[in-house]
């Protein structure tokens, strides 16, 4: 709000560079940013501002890159972005990747920052940027988050068609999906945008969306995803608009970064009026993985070092560094941002848990003891907004809004513990204490804003003014009890004294005409004539004497004769509400005035013209007073006590039953024979009369319409108690034991209906209001347990004493895959009912469960709303690309079923009466722990966090399976995998420097199965078949069968059986699950390890295009010189896994003619031959490329790095599958 100009400018800088402040980070980061923004203001109102004001800043910069300071380079290049000078670019420039050489030793994060910061610089010169945008966009080498913020900033110098187009023939070629996802996204949703600064970038890309495939749709969320809408009112020149740019770089379920930003438009300005931005980079696995292993680091470390090395040129993947961050700009400055990493949270928990934070716990505790008291008030100058604009008339208009509040609070918290806390403080014994706090505050709100839309010159102003003022005064008391040990909780809301008004809130319109050199004759016109003002009172005063509903609802046009002829004014609007809560014993009132100039015209802007006032005021309510709200709840045995009104649930099978019932029966007969009658009709008449629209809607989508005869051919087969999860090891005896032991809801229910008869409550929870007659008004909820047969109900009754009304809901769970609850309200429960039933079972082949919910009686307004809502079902439910068919199903019954037919889609079919609502192959965002038999997968873990972690791991891990010889990789890229004999290759490892695991393979000489070993933490596990059954060593010591589980002693590592084979667990360490059987093998890892995986199952990062990456980053595209690359060789013959081949580059055995010579050519791929020594017993073809030289080379060819050579052709070569060696084989 401080206006800018070179002196306030050079007296921020001084200020910011001060060395006390520099030496503290936090008022360094305020100050640098508000240095940036004073440019940025003065900039604006001068467009030719010196970039000497900048120097400071580019000094300071040079001399942070130089030294390599990631915190003072971050915040260098957002203090720039603020200041958004051209002058900025060349600085910005040498930390961004091919134009300068510092940006090799930054992190991604400060290169993402300094491409945003282009952003600002965009706004005033988007030419000069474009190039460096495209520039980045372009270059492949670069990392997929730096090319998708590049493509951002791209958008935002509004591009030409040719560009845009140009950018769509990239995408066609590009092999990273994640740029590909996110690029594409963004143009499809600016083909939408009707905002006038984006016209002819949408026009663009609807010219760019048309070359893309429409399949590009469909790639699921894990991959990045840019989001904008917008809307533009052209007759008002108002709009907004919102972006979303979601951005993952390994497929993970959290996203690497998310920026949201809302743009406002009015009157042909734009403002980026609010955007945050959120980096949770590394921070999910800083929060799952474990840290017990550090002691063992170092020679876990170089033992697989030791093997990699084996693989030559194997490079390892950039570890991200633990860290969130995020920033907050507001109308495209940004204001704040904070970078977390490990040791901050490391800081804040040794803080939390040293003796200080203990002091600090004592004398917060100690005060509340003795009473706090407090008051404060904040003003605040929310809003001032200025446009100015040249018109056809000469003169400037201006557009602008002045806001002012003045925030104030008053509070008293006072608390009492029982018994006294000893010394030293132990946090622990509050858990033992009856705590009881007493709090009074007394919030308050005055704001003043006033809206200007007029003429504005250095002389003449001529403008039409509203002003708005709103007070808002809501005090409030309450106390509150907590008594642990008696499991006791208990609030009470307590009468407190109100103004008159506890809102008031008054807008008036005003014409204002003034000459700068004449103030004194300033002219301030209501916009409303008063003389319809002084009506207002009179005809106030004559409609109260008359009648007060007919001046309430009075709003024609009246011409009154007594004023100049022409002047009209519409007849003023009051009236005042009140509607009454007796439950808490008050009304409140809303009184609304209101003189407007909507008698010109009826349009929204003549509406708010005018004089308007709004009252609001809290009222006791008429009969007798409330003196307190409660709301307790009791749980234990001692919750029978606090009933306070005896629950009774009438037993239908005693005589005095059926007398009670006949009697109600006679009360409510012909209210529910209205009701039903009613019900069934309206909901019959809904389903029908939607038979038109399903006949019309359907015909117009044949294409994604379902057959009746796809759903009737696979129906829904319930489990049976002998059937269900017996592969798991459960048996029958235990399932029935498990579940009820009464055959049906309806024999249970008739053991006992109700369950206060032989078991007290659990729970009992009173919300009332207490009167000062003592007399009984609120609700009382009880909940009982039946443990033996699985039962809980809980009862809800009315506490007046002549008040009948309850609400009973029964559940019982009925097996292991079946639960049903009935639910029946109104009179003494017997009014209305509904059943609700939930159950497992087998859709055709696919496990599945249903819902169904089926109505005996339901209230009239349930049919009456029911009846508007299904109108619109089957457009709506087309609309979102939902099959709808017409059915004959039951009247009285909804039913939604839900298939798995995999693990990562889901088939939802709905039935209604008179139509089945489907959607087949659903996609989900993580893997359901569901097999294909329909069995759920056993949940090792004890402890119900473990249980959550574990579930949550499973569900989002990546698999990577091998049957027999063909491997589905962990991006379900499926190949045939071509092993040699003897020799490991990496199937799967951690390809990060921490190196946490490794998982290899082999097949063995002698019995030609595969072999496994996996290396973790300090253990060597091998995993090998033996006849019919799989036997494991570890650290070379066989493990019996009866000996498993088997726990590793110190880390989160656990061997157990699983079905026909052996499966190890270490969650913690990123491996999530690595499964052996004779002829299957799965290696699943932790959702936090995606992307940084390697080996023949890939990178687990989402990219399929990118699938072969060899071990030195060189993208192959035959899957058998992928596979080949990371096998382990041998360094001799006579090695101890008898492993006799080797990687080579090998030279083509013909000559060709290449670029008009002839050349002779090598392999840039390894090939697989035999040691010195050896002989191949079996080989296959490989298609490998190869580089090529003049036939007439005469310098000796270097092998050592001809992998880092360009490819001139792929041709065939031999490879060596199992060798035989000599004797003299050394």
């Amino acid at each position: 709000m401080v206006p800018s100009d070179p002196e306030i400018i050079r007296l921020i800088s001084s200020l910011a560079l001060h060395h006390k402040i520099q030496a503290n980070p936090v008022l360094s980061e305020i100050a640098m940013l508000g240095y940036g923004t004073a440019i940025f203001k003065y900039c604006a109102a001068v467009p030719t501002c010196p970039a000497e004001l900048l120097e400071p800043i580019h000094e300071l910069a040079a001399e942070a890159i130089a030294k390599a300071d990631i915190a003072k380079i971050t915040l260098l290049v957002k203090v720039l972005g603020n200041a958004g000078h051209p002058a900025s670019l060349k600085p910005i420039m040498k930390i961004l990747p091919g134009f300068g050489s510092a940006a090799a030793a930054l992190p991604v994060r400060v290169q993402v920052d300094a491409i945003l910061a282009l952003r600002s610089i965009a706004k005033r010169e988007p030419k000069l940027v474009q190039p460096v945008a495209l520039q980045l966009f372009m270059d492949k080498a670069l990392h997929p988050e730096l090319r998708m913020v590049a493509a951002v900033v791209l958008f935002e110098t509004k591009p030409t068609v040719a560009l845009v187009s140009t950018i769509a023939s990239v995408l066609k070629k590009e092999t990273s999906m994640q740029i590909v996802s996110f690029v594409y996204s963004y143009i499809r949703s600016l083909t939408r945008s009707t905002v006038p600064d984006y016209a002819t970038v949408a026009a663009a890309s609807n010219v760019a969306i048309k070359i893309l495939s429409p399949k590009l749709d469909r790639l699921s969320y894990r991959y990045s995803k840019a989001i904008h809408l917008d809307l533009y009112k052209s007759p008002v020149m108002v709009g907004a608009a919102g972006s979303a740019f979601i951005i993952n770089d390994g497929a993970t379920i959290l996203p690497t970064a998310v920026v949201a930003k809302a743009r406002a438009y009015l009157a042909g300005a734009a403002a980026d009026v609010l955007e945050v931005g959120v980096r949770t980079e590394g921070i999910q696995e800083a929060l799952l993985k474990t840290h017990a292993l550090e002691d063992l680091e170092d020679d876990r470390i170089t033992k697989m070092k030791r093997v990699m090395k084996a693989i030559a040129e194997w490079k390892t993947l950039p570890k991200s560094q633990p860290l969130a961050s995020v920033y907050v700009k507001f109308f495209g400055q940004e204001i704040a941002f904070a970078n977390i990493d490990k040791a901050i949270i490391e800081q804040a928990v040794q803080l939390a848990t040293s003796a200080d934070a203990k002091v600090l716990l004592k004398d917060a505790l100690k005060a509340l003891q003795t009473g706090i008291t407090a008051q404060a008030a904040k003003p605040l100058l929310a809003a001032e907004i200025r446009r100015i604009f040249p018109t056809a008339v000469g003169v400037p208009m201006e557009l602008s809004l002045y806001s002012a509040a003045v925030a104030a609070a008053s509070i008293k918290v006072k608390a009492t513990i029982t018994p006294p806390l000893s010394e030293p403080l132990n946090a622990a014994e509050l858990l033992k204490a009856d705590i009881q706090l007493e709090a009074e505050a007394t919030p308050s709100i005055s704001m003043h804003t006033f809206a200007v839309m007029g003429v504005n010159t250095a002389f003449l102003q001529a403008a039409v003014m509203a002003r708005a003022k709103a007070v808002t005064v809501l005090p409030a008391k309450m106390a509150a009890r907590a008594d642990v040990p008696k499991l006791n909780f208990k609030i009470e809301v307590l009468p407190v004294e109100t103004p008159e008004h506890i809102a008031k809130i008054r807008v008036e319109t005003l014409a204002i005409a003034r000459n700068i050199e004449d103030l004194a004759a300033e002219r301030i016109t209501p916009m409303v004539p008063l003389v319809a003002t002084q009506l207002r009172s009179t005809e106030r005063f004559a409609s109260t004497m008359s009648s007060t509903s007919r001046s309430a609802s009075q709003s024609s046009e009246i011409i009154y004769s007594d004023l100049v002829p022409q002047l009209r004014a519409g007849v003023p609007f009051h009236k005042t509400i009140c509607v009454p809560a007796a439950f808490i014993g008050i009304k409140g009132c809303f009184e609304v005035t209101s003189s407007n100039t909507a008698f010109i015209k009826d349009i929204p802007l003549l509406n708010l013209i005018g004089e308007h006032a709004v009252l609001v005021a809290v009222k006791p309510a008429d009969g007798p007073a409330i003196e307190r709200l409660e709301a307790e709840v009791q749980i234990g045995p001692k919750a029978a006590e606090k009933l306070l009104k005896e629950i009774n649930i009438i037993d239908e099978q005693t005589a005095e039953g059926k007398t009670i019932i006949a009697k109600l029966k006679k009360i409510l007969e012909p209210a529910l024979r209205n009701s039903s009658s009613s019900s069934s009709s309206l909901l019959s008449s809904s389903m029908f009369g939607i038979s038109s629209l399903l006949s019309s809607s359907s015909s117009s989508s044949s294409s994604s319409r379902m057959s009746k005869a796809s759903l009737k051919q696979y129906p829904f087969k319930k489990f049976h108690n002998n059937q269900y999860l017996v592969s798991q090891g459960i048996s029958a005896q235990n399932l029935r034991s498990s579940g009820s032991s009464a055959s049906s809801f309806e024999a249970i229910y008739q053991q006992n209906q109700f369950l206060g008869n032989a078991v007290a409550p659990a729970v009992v929870a009173i919300f009332r209001a207490v009167r000062t007659d003592e007399k009984l008004l609120g609700y009382q909820a009880a909940a009982y347990l039946d443990k033996t047969n699985f039962r809980l109900q809980i009862v809800i009754s009315a506490l007046a004493e002549t008040d009948n009304w309850k609400m009973c809901a029964d559940g019982v769970v009925l097996s292991k895959h079946k639960v049903m609850t009935k639910v029946t309200w109104g009179a003494e429960c017997q009014e209305y009912a509904t059943i609700l039933k939930a159950e497992a079972g087998l859709l055709g082949p696919s496990p599945a469960a249903r819902l169904e919910l089926e109505w005996v009686k339901i209230p009239t307004i349930v049919t009456t709303y029911a009846t508007r809502l299904a109108k619109y079902i089957p457009n709506a439910a087309l609309m979102a690309g939902i099959t709808v068919n017409k059915a004959e199903n039951s009247e009285k019954e909804m039913e939604l079923t839900v298939a798995i037919p995999t693990e990562r889609t889901v088939d939802v079919i709905m039935k209604l009466p008179q139509m089945t609502l489907s959607k087949l192959a659903l996609p989900l965002p993580i893997a359901l722990p569901i097999g294909a038999d329909a069995t759920i997968q056993v949940i090792p873990e004890e402890n119900i966090l473990e249980q959550i972690h574990f579930l949550y791991a499973e569900a989002s891990s990546a698999q990577c399976s091998m049957i027999q010889d063909t491997l589905t990789t962990f991006n379900n890229r499926k190949y045939k995998n071509e092993m040699p004999i003897s020799c490991y290759q990496v199937l799967a490892q951690d390809c990060t420097p921490e190196l946490k695991f490794m998982v290899l393979l082999k097949k063995d000489e002698v019995t030609a199965q595969n072999h496994m070993n996996v290396k973790i933490a300090d253990m060597d596990v091998d995993l090998y078949p033996t006849g019919s059954d799989v036997l494991v060593k570890v650290n070379g010591v066989v493990v019996p069968i009866s000996n498993l589980p088997y726990q590793h002693p110190s880390a989160p590592i656990q061997i157990r059986q699983k079905a026909q084979g052996l499966s190890l667990h270490a969650p913690r360490l990123g491996l999530q699950e690595v499964y052996f059987g004779k002829d299957t093998l799965r290696v699943n890892v932790a959702d936090w390890m995606k992307g940084q995986t390697c080996g023949v199952c890939g990178k687990a990062d989402g990219e399929t295009r990118q699938e072969y990456s060899t071990p030195s980053g060189y993208q192959t595209k035959s899957s058998v010189s992928f596979v080949h690359s990371w096998v382990l060789p041998a360094e001799s013959c006579r090695d101890s896994t008898q492993c006799r081949l080797k990687h080579e580059s090998v030279k083509l055995e013909k000559q060709l003619i290449v670029d008009g010579q002839e050349s002779k050519c090598y392999s840039v791929e390894p090939v697989l031959r035999c040691l010195p020594g050896c002989l191949p017993v079996k080989t296959m073809p490989v298609t490998v490329a190869f580089h090529c030289l003049p036939a007439d080379y005469s310098r000796s060819v270097d092998l050592s790095n001809i992998s880092q050579k360009s490819v001139d052709l792929r041709e065939t070569a031999e490879a060596h599958m199992d060798c035989q060696c000599n004797a003299r084989c050394a």
